[in-house]
C-alpha cells in the first residue's frame, strides 16, 4: 500500500503540469522572397550585371524570343557569337536566419535557354569569400524550348547570400545562346 501511494501522488503532480503548464511557441515558418522582373518594380535597380566576355546589356522587359511565364516582366541574358558568360546577381539578406541558423533554402528560377551549346548556372554565393554555397548547373536542351523551373537547395549558415543566374558558352560557337528568366524565388523554412 505504502508504495502505490507515491505512484499516484507522482502521476497526479505529471498530470497537474501538463495541465498548468504552457507550451511553448511553435519554432515552424516559411520566409519568401520572390522577384518576377516586372517592370514597375525597376528590376535594373536591385540586379547587377557582370560581363566577362561578350555580351549583350541583360534587358528587362516584356518580351523577348518568349513571352514572360507570369505578368508583364522578365530579364534575359544573351551571349554573343564570341563566347564568354554574364549574369545578373543581386544580395538577399535571408531575415529569419539570424534567429534560426541550419535554416533550409532554396533558390528558384523559371528559365528558357535557348539557341547554342550553352550553360546556365543558378549560385548561390557566399559574399564574403565568393565561394558557392549552392550551385546547379544546366546545359541548353536543344530538343525543349520553354519555361523550366530550376531550383538549388542549401542549409542557411550566414543571413546574407548572392544570388546569380549566370549564361556561358564555349567560345566561336555559331548561334548566340540567349537566357530568359522569370518568377525567382528564395524560400528559406525554419
Amino acid at each position: 500500500m505504502r508504495s502505490a501511494l507515491p505512484r499516484a501522488l507522482m502521476a497526479a503532480v505529471i498530470a497537474l503540469a501538463v495541465v498548468l503548464v504552457p507550451a511553448g511557441p511553435a519554432s515552424a515558418g516559411i520566409w519568401q522572397l520572390s522577384d518576377g522582373f516586372e517592370p514597375a518594380s525597376n528590376p535594373a535597380a536591385r540586379w547587377t550585371f557582370t560581363d566577362q566576355g561578350d555580351c549583350d546589356t541583360p534587358y528587362f522587359q516584356s518580351a523577348g524570343v518568349a513571352s514572360p511565364r507570369t505578368g508583364t516582366g522578365m530579364a534575359g541574358l544573351r551571349v554573343s557569337n564570341t563566347g564568354g558568360w554574364c549574369s545578373i546577381s543581386r544580395t538577399i539578406s535571408l531575415t529569419p536566419v539570424p534567429a534560426h541558423p541550419g535554416a533550409r533554402c532554396t533558390a528558384g528560377v523559371w528559365l528558357d535557354l535557348r539557341n547554342a551549346a550553352a550553360t546556365f548556372n543558378l549560385e548561390v554565393i557566399n559574399p564574403a569569400n565568393w565561394n558557392y554555397i549552392a550551385l546547379k548547373t544546366v546545359p541548353v536542351d536543344q530538343t525543349a524550348n520553354g519555361w523550366r523551373l530550376h531550383t538549388v537547395s542549401w542549409t542557411a549558415q550566414r543571413s546574407d547570400v548572392v544570388l546569380r543566374l549566370t549564361v556561358a558558352k564555349a567560345f566561336n560557337h555559331l548561334f548566340a545562346p540567349l537566357a530568359e528568366l522569370d518568377d525567382v524565388v528564395v524560400q528559406c523554412a525554419y
